[in-house]
């Protein structure tokens, strides 16, 4: 009974067995049972990847980061800046005297040197007003002479004068003492009479010293010296001077611009006909924000590329900083202008840099006044600084190619 039970319970196992065997091939004839004595093992993992994207996000934000450090330590040592011109001595060309314009001798953008002639204007008019002013002269020689002559006469009158005043006098005293010792031997009448004389040629001696010191007086200085003399001279001199001025010459080396003239054009003094801007004394006046100017002095390199030249790169110094800049004011009497500002930073104040630099050749060069420039100051021995800003501005020199 037992056997038959066991043989039982076997087969119904091994039929249990054989409907799992089927059903699994059913479901996926490929898969392979392992052996039940078999123990799997787990294959290593391989190592996660680095994500590129986090990587370069990391990069740039640590280049925005040295990028800005640079530019705030570089504000400070290296200050750079593109808003600069080129300035030079403009001076208008304006004739002293008025006339009719005879002879023009240069042309728009002529290099001149000093004391070359610009233009010449006719002198005609002048030369009437020497002519005249040397006649004055003559004449007022002439008129010194004649109160000369004058003096002479009345230092003569006065002499005459005084003669008949002494001889009165005498006659009068002579008469007065007869008739103290005679009465009878001379009449009153007489006696009266000569002291009448003497009254009179008193009165003639003082006429005559009024007339010497009115003569004098209409002569004034004598000689060369004499007002008139003087006055005849300085016409003369100043005809003269208005004959030179009719040649207008150039102030200095340099370059004309903006002729306004032509011959027969009728040139009124002072009013521009041409301008002269003089090459010798030129400068770079570059405007800097506050924070730049903390550690700038005289005297300090500079390089500078000009918008005129790409790729070359000039050599220069600090000649100053300017003191102030103007701002609007209220007129006296007046109310103030309150400006709102509504930006979240307000805007940089600048302030100006005078930058001297090697302007030798500066017409071959191309450049011109009011050319645009980029400007780098080194303030001081800062090797790494100085290194970049050297770069910095090459790179500007080779990008002025472009634009």
């Amino acid at each position: 009974m037992t056997d038959q039970t066991n043989h039982q319970q076997n087969d119904e196992n091994e039929h249990s067995r054989e409907s799992q065997m089927h059903e699994r091939d059913e479901r996926d004839p490929r898969i392979e049972e392992p052996p039940a004595f078999e123990v799997s093992e787990e294959e290593p993992t391989e190592p996660a990847k680095k994500d590129p994207v986090r990587k370069w996000t990391l990069i740039i934000l640590l280049l925005a980061v040295g990028l800005v450090c640079w530019h705030l330590v570089a504000d400070r040592l290296t200050p750079y800046s593109t808003q600069a011109r080129l300035h030079a001595q403009v001076v208008p060309i304006v004739p002293q005297i008025s006339g009719l314009v005879e002879e023009v001798l240069v042309g728009n953008n002529q290099a001149v040197a000093r004391d070359d002639v610009l233009f010449t204007i006719n002198t005609d008019n002048y030369v009437l007003q020497l002519q005249a002013a040397e006649a004055d002269l003559q004449m007022a020689r002439q008129t010194v002479g004649a109160s000369t002559a004058n003096i002479t006469a009345a230092e003569a009158s006065v002499t005459s004068a005084l003669a008949s005043m002494t001889r009165a006098e005498q006659d009068a005293i002579r008469l007065r003492g007869i008739r103290a010792e005679d009465p009878g031997a001379m009449s009153e009448r007489r006696l009266q009479a000569a002291e009448a004389s003497f009254v009179s040629a008193a009165a003639r001696v003082e006429s005559a010293k009024a007339n010497l010191e009115r003569a004098k007086q209409d002569l004034g200085d004598e000689g060369e010296k004499n007002v008139r003399i003087l006055q005849a001279g300085v016409a003369i001199a100043d005809a003269e001077l208005n004959i030179e001025r009719s040649t207008v010459r150039a102030p200095d080396d340099g370059i004309v611009i903006d002729v306004r003239l032509d011959t027969g054009n009728f040139a009124a003094a002072g009013s521009p006909q041409m301008t002269f801007v003089a090459i010798d004394n030129v400068w770079v006046q570059v405007d800097f924000t506050e924070n730049n100017l903390g550690n700038i002095k005289q005297g300090d390199p500079v390089e500078l590329v000009f918008d005129a030249q790409p790729g070359r790169v000039f050599h220069g110094t600090v000649r100053g900083t300017g003191f102030g800049i103007h701002v609007d004011t209220a007129p006296l009497g007046g109310l103030p202008t309150i400006e709102n500002d509504k930006n979240w930073l307000r805007d940089a104040q600048r302030f100006p840099v005078l930058v001297d630099f090697e302007s030798e050749h500066l017409g071959e060069m191309g450049v011109r006044v009011g050319s645009q420039v980029s400007v780098i100051v080194y303030t001081g021995d800062h090797s790494l600084m100085n290194m970049l800003g050297r770069w910095r501005i090459r790179l500007a020199a080779y990008l002025s190619y472009a634009y």
